[in-house]
């Protein structure tokens, strides 16, 4: 019995984490608004008569093309507490350009074409547009961008350059980028079947665009994603907890190092098949090995442009020992957060304090997902064998009751292969 109680106890924390993925998951009506926002920026681009501006194509790009973007946390201050979109300003027309030509350009023509009521804001690498009459809020961070000589791609694909207003043309290679995560999240391992879830007649030619990823293939969740969506969430709480707002570990950074570790996983489980809650624990606890030091630098390298340095603010002079030190110890709180659920808790109310503490879902998700889970399976966060039937039972008669025949329907564990 204390195998059964240990493996559903297991199965109950798995099922917990992929839930708790979905929840912190856009809401379809939150997705449709962004997508309504962003399908108006190529209005504002087509009504540009800048020839740097002609041709321009539009893509999303970060989290929303990655399909890994999440709620913010619940009580984020002002900097957090908004849902973020990117999207890369392809410009085709702007090889002889300076990279402050076309900020200025692109700040111009959003400038004078948005209609928000909080001004637009620079960025270092273009600007953002916030949208705060929205519930959450959210912004779009627009990006432009260029091919490097030599890339006859077009529209934003192959390798590009992005304007710096500190250091000039920057690479970046989103696309690529995008498409290396995407066919790591193919690769065998994939989550229980349960929780499956024309030219313009202007002087200068329209702007293009592409959609944005169909809203149930951003939902449907493979193990990646999943793990990936939590980090995110649990990096957000445990920076509003700590301090380190500024600090935190970015997205790109989280996102590459998890593939990185997911593909990994992938390898392994070719001899030794394993369960999603066990790829979510190694994803997380595999993360640091594929940080490089090479010439006294710390590099996240993005896969498909090593050009790209996703951790370069660890090489700050100054500052790079903070973001550093902020990775390490969220690090370190995210492998006891993905474990969490297998801790014994002396009641159901001190683990959904731990819960919402580490991924921001309180009591009632709890509640809920102990309500989902089968009678006789031990609850996330409870000591073995404290079962909804034993609840039951410990209420009728005034005391813990168990039983091997309570067991008796218990699925058995499933592998992944």
């Amino acid at each position: 019995m204390g195998i059964l109680n240990e493996q559903t106890k297991r199965s109950s924390w798995e099922y917990f984490l992929l839930r708790a993925a979905q929840e912190i998951s856009l809401s379809q009506a939150q997705y449709e608004t962004i997508e309504n926002r962003y399908a108006q920026l190529q209005n504002i681009l087509d009504a540009s008569d800048n020839p740097m501006l002609s041709e321009a194509h539009i893509f999303i790009q970060g989290s929303i093309r990655l399909k890994t973007t999440v709620k913010p946390a619940p009580k984020a201050p002002e900097d957090l507490d908004t849902i973020d979109a990117d999207a890369i300003v392809w410009l085709p027309n702007t090889k002889d350009a300076s990279a402050s030509e076309v900020l200025e350009a692109i700040e111009a023509r959003f400038r004078d074409g948005s209609r928000v009521q909080q001004e637009i804001q620079q960025l270092r690498r273009g600007i953002r547009i916030v949208y705060s009459d929205e519930n959450p809020g959210f912004h779009i961070d627009i990006t432009p961008a260029r091919a490097i000589n030599g890339n006859g791609e077009e529209k934003g694909k192959g390798k590009l350059e992005v304007p710096d207003r500190v250091a000039g043309w920057k690479p970046s290679s989103p696309i690529p980028y995008s498409n290396w995560l995407n066919a790591a999240s193919q690769e065998e391992i994939t989550l229980e079947s349960y929780l499956a879830v024309a030219k313009s007649q202007r002087a200068y030619d329209a702007a293009t665009q592409d959609p944005l990823p169909d809203y149930q293939s951003y939902i449907n969740q493979d193990a990646l994603r999943a793990t990936i969506k939590l980090l995110k969430r649990h990096r957000d709480e445990w920076a509003i907890r700590s301090g380190n707002e500024g600090s935190r570990p970015i997205s790109a950074v989280i996102t590459t190092l998890a593939t990185h570790a997911y593909l990994d996983v992938v390898e392994e489980s070719r001899s030794q098949p394993l369960r999603p809650l066990d790829v979510i624990i190694e994803i997380v606890r595999r993360m640091p090995n594929f940080i490089e030091y090479k010439n006294s630098q710390y590099r996240v390298l993005n896969p498909a442009d090593h050009g790209e340095n996703f951790s370069e603010k660890w090489n700050r002079e100054t500052e790079g020992r903070i973001y550093r030190q902020a990775f390490s110890d969220w690090h370190t709180s995210a492998i006891s957060s993905v474990t969490l659920g297998l801790e014994n808790f002396d009641s159901a109310t001190a683990f959904a304090s731990a819960a919402n503490e580490s991924f921001g879902v309180g009591p009632t998700f709890v509640t809920l997902i102990n309500n989902e889970i089968p009678a006789n399976w031990t609850m996330p966060g409870r000591p073995e064998g404290k079962t909804r039937n034993a609840l039951s039972m410990g209420a009728l008669f005034g005391g813990t009751t168990t039983s091997g025949k309570s067991q008796a329907d218990v699925k058995p564990v499933e592998r992944l292969g």
